[in-house]
């Protein structure tokens, strides 16, 4: 079968997920409205479509009238209707795209349900357009993945009888049993519980050297560690610390320019993230900018609240975490966004230095309102804890830490706050940039600390 495939920046990884029966005729990588111009000046002759959520604008009505383009520049080019199949994790385009799969009954819509779209899920696509021609439009259930498909029916069955399997059915791969780890502690069933389909955006924050981005980056790496999709995007444009704990991004840096301005080119396009992120590890992320990326007047232009929102908007669909490395003083620049944010991590060590050089940050970074709102989404996390340190006589405990620094020291910052956890001191803190090594891969006392921020984080706040 000859396939278009229109997957934008994704289409290198959509590729991996074709099966050998099937040729990808377009050796570039298209958008929706780059594709009409694609069609008119190569005649391609397909034998179907495959479209995903990366190769569209985010604009819904344009996105229609890019796709409608489409199906008449092919109808013009052949006589015989081409299947199409979008796969998406927009639920709305059932209902938004309803008009135009009756005027073009050959389109059909995957749904997934779930917060990345599987191997499973292509497969699933391939086998509907070649079972598309004379077929009945409904509503399937997706047998790979649980998603929706509207369009043509896959088999010839009457209503209320199972379709007949199609003759290819046979060389499909049978999906692989997937082994489910049982849990082997209280944290990692209490994780297990809520991390199932889920999908929050965190913002790590605190004064300048209270560990901002070793919480970032630990957290996130705990993420992939459990199973979970997580992407760090690293605001910090002065500093650009995520640097110095992945020398794997650092190297990419200094020889691909793509990768250098891996923060614009993901703000700019952030469907296409597959392409413009920095992979860690299988199921973790970053985004940032190389040390070696000076250009003022790209940063104005993407670095902004508006860019940042529509990335936020577009990629929680498909993480199961999105981590921003935020310090307090960078507040200011993003205060649209907070609304947008689930939950705070407020890094404090547990001395009185720190406290105050926190509280004087936030009233020097937000007006009262933003602050009052900070207050009531942070979780406290106690960074380089010091179980040695005191404050008035008693033990500075993360509670301690958390009644002092809502005890009325600042007049907007009184709510009560929850402890997300702690992080133990250790000589070794520092030893994480060295070795390129995270602390919650260096011992189980790491792993257990950042388990349990990850989880109360997860729970968000209230």
């Amino acid at each position: 079968m000859r396939l278009l495939l229109i997957a934008g920046g994704y289409g290198t990884v959509a590729r991996q997920y074709i099966d050998s029966i099937t040729e990808v005729i377009n050796d570039t990588e298209l958008t929706l409205d780059e594709v009409v111009r694609y069609a008119a000046d190569t005649a391609p002759e397909p034998d179907g479509i495959l479209i995903t959520d990366e190769a569209l604008s985010m604009q819904n009505e344009k996105d229609r009238r890019d796709l409608e383009a489409l199906m008449s520049t092919l109808a013009a080019l052949r006589p015989t209707p081409v299947p199409v199949i979008l796969i998406t994790l927009d639920s709305w385009k059932v209902q938004g795209w309803e008009n135009l799969q009756v005027k073009y009954p050959h389109i059909g819509i995957i749904v997934s349900v779930y917060i990345r779209v599987t191997p499973e899920l292509f497969l699933e696509a391939l086998h509907r357009i070649r079972a598309a021609p004379g077929r009945k439009s409904q509503v399937h259930k997706c047998a790979a993945e649980g998603g929706l498909l509207t369009g043509r029916e896959t088999g010839s069955s009457r209503e209320g009888e199972p379709a007949r399997k199609s003759f290819l059915d046979r060389f499909r791969p049978k999906p692989k049993e997937r082994s489910v780890p049982e849990p082997t502690d209280a944290l990692t069933r209490e994780l297990d519980r809520i991390s199932r389909g889920i999908s929050r955006v965190v913002a790590v924050t605190g004064h300048r050297g209270s560990g901002v981005t070793s919480t970032a980056v630990n957290l996130a790496s705990e993420a992939g560690r459990r199973g979970l999709s997580a992407l760090i995007v690293d605001l910090d444009i002065d500093y650009r610390s995520t640097n110095m704990y992945f020398g794997g991004f650092h190297e990419r840096t200094k020889r691909d320019e793509d990768i250098n301005a891996s923060l614009i080119r993901t703000l700019a396009r952030p469907q296409d993230y597959a392409a413009t992120a920095f992979p860690i590890r299988e199921t973790v992320w970053l985004t940032g900018l190389g040390y070696e990326f000076d250009d003022p007047r790209l940063i104005s232009q993407f670095v902004t609240e508006a860019r940042l929102i529509g990335l936020l908007s577009l990629l929680r669909n498909r993480f199961n975490l999105i981590v921003l490395d935020l310090p307090l003083d960078l507040l200011r620049q993003y205060q649209e966004i907070m609304i947008h944010i689930d939950s705070f991590g407020l890094c404090v060590p547990n001395d009185l230095y720190s406290v105050l050089s926190t509280l004087r940050n936030v009233e020097n970074s937000l007006p009262k309102e933003q602050a009052v709102y900070l207050n009531a989404k942070s979780k406290l996390v106690v960074t380089k804890y010091n179980d040695r340190s005191r404050f008035q006589g008693e033990s500075f405990t993360p509670e301690a830490v958390s009644r002092v620094l809502t005890s009325g020291l600042m007049e907007d910052f009184t709510y009560e706050m929850k402890v997300a956890g702690y992080v133990p001191y250790s000589n070794d803190f520092d030893m994480q940039i060295e070795s390129d090594v995270p602390l919650v891969h260096s011992s189980s006392n790491f792993e257990r600390a950042y388990g349990n921020i990850l989880l109360r984080l997860l729970e968000g706040t209230g």
